[in-house]
């Protein structure tokens, strides 16, 4: 009797055994989403988090994607590559996610691509614009919902074409993202054939967060229009100590990194940008119902317009659910090929995407902007746009 009381036992015991062994079917689809909420993008990436939560609700309110509701997962990165790295491994390794949103920056992008290729894992940045992201041999595995570089040193180069400048200073963050667009504006204006020089470049570490020594080279070489690739802190002092060394009296041009209400929050640097930046660019929706509707939605989920990179954060959401329901499975090689195909002529917040078989966007809209005094901000000022360009 207690032979077979037992025998009962470990026949239990195994049938339990081989139950805890089957894997238990996801209760939701997880998209990881790592943005830079800290740090020196930390005000543009948390209206950036607020695209994707806004989506993701949109999402789940409709029913969600395969009967399941979306997770997003947040992680910050605090505008570091190497933490994005360390971020996106928690969130496949740990969290088990095939899909992510990220990284924000191009040099988060460049320190990630290795390893998601390496894992058979999609990332779609939604603001990362280096166009050297294009020429790496793990570039299948991240697509963009931003347009790179390239278009937004043509939309630069016009400026200088267009108020007849002939002596370009730069100084840029000595990163993929400032080196590519400086590197995209003078291939632009080569294009072109300028007829002008580029008479200094200037490549600064964006941690320094003291520019003057880089500021004074600049003055020396005398130009006549100078083009800042800065983000949004470093921004603040590079703006700041300009304005106190005279600087304003130069023409400046501004870029999508610079742009926001975070570079108000120091009035001098809000005071030096509204006198000395006669152009900034930034990939912005186009005027249009789908653009206005998500606009609108966004306003009455945050109480906040939304800012740079917030459409394409939001499309980026968007995409990636229609793939994952086109796939029909949770796995990123499945999502990976189905963008592909639902991003083909996709009207979305961020205007039409079209993905080339690389994953960058075909074309792209651009917003010439400016900074004007306005009383009934909370800072004095605000950026408006002056001109919108589709390439």
């Amino acid at each position: 009797m207690i032979r077979k009381l037992l025998s009962m036992l470990v026949t239990l015991s195994l049938l339990i055994a081989a139950g805890a062994c089957v894997p238990t079917e996801a209760e939701t689809i997880k998209i990881g989403g790592i943005l830079s909420t800290s740090g020196l993008l930390g005000p543009m990436g948390q209206d950036m988090m607020e695209g994707a939560r806004l989506a993701v609700e949109e999402i789940n309110a409709n029913g969600g994607v395969l009967g399941k509701q979306i997770e997003l997962i947040e992680e910050d990165d605090a505008t570091e590559a190497a933490k994005c790295l360390e971020r996106v491994k928690k969130l496949v390794d740990i969290d088990g996610v095939e899909v992510l949103v990220g990284g924000m920056t191009s040099g988060a992008s460049m320190a990630s691509g290795a390893y998601i290729a390496d894992k058979g894992v999609l990332m779609v940045s939604s603001s990362a614009t280096s166009p050297t992201i294009s020429d790496q041999a793990w570039t299948e595995w991240l697509f963009r919902t931003t347009p790179h570089d390239a278009f937004q040193g043509r939309v630069l180069a016009q400026v200088v074409l267009d108020e007849g400048f002939t002596k370009l200073a730069t100084i840029v963050q000595d990163n993929p993202y400032g080196v590519g667009l400086e590197s995209a504006l003078i291939d632009a204006l080569e294009d072109e054939e300028w007829q002008g020089e580029h008479v200094i470049t200037v490549h600064f570490d964006q941690t320094k967060m003291d520019y003057r020594t880089e500021l004074e080279l600049i003055r020396g070489a005398d130009p006549d229009v100078i083009l800042a690739v800065t983000y949004a802190e470093d921004g603040i002092i590079v703006f700041k100590q300009a304005l106190e060394m005279g600087l304003d009296e130069i023409a400046w041009l501004g870029c999508d990194g610079n742009y926001g209400d975070g570079l108000f929050a120091e009035p001098q640097s809000a005071e030096f940008m509204e006198k000395a930046i006669v152009a900034g660019t930034r990939a912005a929706g186009p005027s249009g119902a789908v653009y206005d509707a998500f606009a609108a939605n966004y306003n009455a989920f945050t109480g906040n317009d939304p800012s740079v990179y917030c459409d394409t954060t939001y499309d980026a959401i968007k995409l990636i659910a229609l793939a994952i329901e086109s796939a029909g499975v949770y796995d990123g090689s499945a999502i990976k090929d189905a963008l592909l195909e639902v991003g083909q002529d996709y009207d979305g917040a961020s205007g039409l995407i079209t993905f080339d078989d690389k994953g960058d966007r075909v074309s792209g809209t651009f917003e010439i902007w400016e900074v004007v005094e306005d009383a009934t901000t909370e800072t004095g000022y605000k950026n408006v746009q002056k001109e919108l360009i589709t390439l």
